[in-house]
């Protein structure tokens, strides 16, 4: 009897501890661009909570299902490596672990400047070398002396001194770090160089000029930026000219460079720019970069563009209009349809016409003044899914079978119909007319199209344009299928002309 009560006890004990299972258990992630996923989560009871964390929460983060009960499924987004070598992380659920690999990033090194002129006195100067990585630091020359740490990790200013030179001829040092080198060329006590100005302001949008030379000797002139480009000899001897050439200049702050001539400086300031500025093109669903297809709903960030409080669209005769609040994108100068445009950001529509192509140049206008072309490379599909958060991650926007909004309070039964929204499922037949609201015949998607809910393959019954809404929202119809496992979190896929979406979207299946 005893005996059996211990059984009893025990097994109760037992059946208390939750266990957990994922699937993949693992994942090796490329260094060089964000990943997002999701991975299944089995537990041993319904009853067993899960609290995902992460170990590495500064590089890998869970965007949703970080806690629920019973089965359900955790995404997470790893970000692009930095660093010089292999790391490992993971997110722990219990005592299991779903181990993440990620790459290696590459090691890359930049000096300030490549080059400096000094007289023939004694001296001293300094550069900047910044990478992630470790670096050695050493000169050529033994009047060249390093003032500075010769080794380090990471960012760094590299200070030097040299000896004054007591020969009438110029001699040359050079030193090496990281694989580049910083090249100190010194007057000898016979040459005397002399420019006619010291500095210069160029404009925004660039400029030539040029720097009158005296001098008794050989010179050579070198540049600290590759903004700033010679347009003639950058050698002479005696007397000359070093003519140049500014590009022009997007950033929003003044930016600074140098040209030396032997010794004498000549620092160029240009002006800030007050032209808009694209510096990212990402899908309306996932949020992500990539190529572009025709169709597309689009997001643009970027600099001095947009009004503020947001201006959503304006349809004129059944279109979106192409301008809005002083605001219009252009690709390969087509005008695109705007769903909205504020501060910093605008959603367009990717004109039908680039079908076919391979390439685009994107530019913003706003208040009458243009952007730089911003490239972007074109794909007959790049679908994303559209999703509740509109953060590209969790739970995606669809429609069950009876109308209501699917989550985890409205579920989708097995072998019911849902309805998935997206965006980027390229070009349809027949083609729409760009920012055309929806009518029949109904624009169907050309590309083959498949729907994976959970692993299993759903039963396409639609995939095209939405009713009544813009062109370049797509909507695929399916039928859940009945091996579609259930939970709160079921991960799901299109895949349209080869292309998947993000990996980060669920559907709520009972």
């Amino acid at each position: 009897m005893k005996l059996a009560l211990w059984f009893i006890a025990c097994g109760t004990a037992l059946a208390q501890q939750c266990t957990f299972f994922f699937n993949p258990a693992s994942v090796s992630a490329p260094a060089a661009s964000e990943t997002v996923g999701s991975f299944t989560v089995t537990a041993s009871s319904r009853t067993c909570e899960r609290n995902a964390t992460s170990t590495n929460p500064d590089w890998l983060t869970i965007s949703f299902g970080q806690s629920g009960t019973g089965n359900g499924t955790v995404g997470y987004r790893i970000f692009a490596n930095p660093t010089p070598g292999v790391r490992t992380g993971a997110i722990v659920i219990g005592s299991t672990r779903f181990t993440v690999t990620q790459a290696a990033g590459t090691c890359s090194f930049e000096l300030s400047a490549a080059a400096a002129r000094a007289g023939n006195t004694a001296g001293s100067g300094s550069f900047r070398i910044e990478t992630r990585c470790q670096w050695t630091a050493q000169s050529n020359a033994p009047w060249l002396r390093l003032s500075s740490a010769t080794s380090g990790t990471g960012d760094a200013t590299i200070s030097f001194a040299y000896d004054a030179n007591p020969g009438a001829d110029i001699r040359t040092g050079v030193i090496s770090v990281g694989g580049r080198t910083f090249t100190v060329t010194q007057n000898g006590t016979g040459c005397t160089v002399r420019i006619n100005s010291n500095a210069a302001t160029v404009p925004a949008a660039g400029g030539t000029g040029s720097i009158d030379v005296t001098g008794n000797c050989n010179w050579s002139a070198t540049r600290s930026q590759t903004w700033i480009t010679f347009t003639g000899a950058v050698n002479g001897n005696g007397n000359g000219s070093v003519p140049y050439r500014v590009e022009p200049h997007t950033g929003p702050a003044r930016r600074f460079g140098t040209i030396n001539v032997q010794d004498q400086a000549f620092t160029i300031t240009q002006e800030a720019s007050d032209l808009p500025r694209i510096t990212e093109l990402l899908n309306a669903g996932s949020l992500l970069p990539g190529p572009i297809a025709p169709g597309e709903i689009v997001v643009l960030k970027g600099e001095r563009f947009g009004p503020d409080p947001i201006v959503v669209w304006e349809v004129v005769d059944g279109f979106l209009t192409t301008r809005l609040a002083e605001t219009r994108v252009l690709f390969d100068d087509i005008p695109s349809p705007l769903i909205y445009t504020l501060a910093g950001q605008v959603s367009a529509i990717v004109p039908y016409a680039l079908a076919g192509r391979t390439r685009s140049q994107v530019v913003m206008e706003y208040q009458g003044k243009r952007s730089a072309a911003f490239p972007a490379d074109v794909a007959p599909a790049a679908p994303g899914l559209l999703t509740q958060s509109a953060t590209g991650s969790g739970p995606g926007s669809i429609i069950n079978e009876d109308g209501t909004i699917n989550g985890i309070v409205n579920p989708a039964a097995r072998g019911s119909v849902i309805q998935i929204y997206a965006t980027g499922g390229g070009d349809t037949e027949p083609r729409p007319e760009d920012g055309k609201l929806v009518t029949e015949p109904l624009p169907i998607i050309i590309a083959p199209v498949q729907v994976f809910i959970g692993g299993a393959v759903a039963e396409l019954l639609y995939k095209g344009e939405t009713p009544t809404a813009v062109a370049g929202l797509d909507v695929y119809i399916v039928r859940v299928p009945p091996a579609a496992p259930q939970g709160d979190f079921v991960p799901l896929q299109v895949r349209v002309g080869g292309r998947n979406t993000q990996g980060s979207v669920t559907v709520s299946i009972q």
